[in-house]
């Protein structure tokens, strides 16, 4: 399962996207996390819920680091990837061009952190 997830993610982050985004820490922060996941009730600055904080960039760079990982249970690739209930943002999935975004920051080995 694991080699599959893995193969999956290198494939989305060789294949890039027509997205005019660059993936960096900046953009993934600010534009996909800090609007999706920074909000005061999930993960900003003052929640902090599971130990994590996207509302600024700050604070997603003291944050991220631990989820980059592609096996950790808390990775981002995982939270955004998996479907039941531990997917994250629990309510919809991120769009599809986001995902692809991360995938691409995240295969490139997760610059800026």
């Amino acid at each position: 399962m694991k080699c599959l997830a893995l193969l999956a993610f290198l494939l989305a982050a060789a294949c890039g996207t027509d997205d005019p985004r660059k993936p960096t820490v900046e953009v993934i922060a600010t534009e996909i996390l800090a609007p999706t996941c920074g909000q005061v009730q999930c993960h900003s600055t003052t929640t902090m819920t599971s130990g994590l904080a996207f509302d600024t960039l700050e604070a997603a760079k003291r944050t991220l680091p631990e989820m980059t990982a592609m096996d950790g249970k808390k990775s981002l690739y995982r939270v955004i990837h998996v479907t039941g209930g531990n997917r994250m943002p629990p309510d919809s999935p991120l769009d599809p061009a986001d995902i692809d975004l991360i995938d691409s920051w995240l295969g490139s080995g997760a610059p800026g952190l």
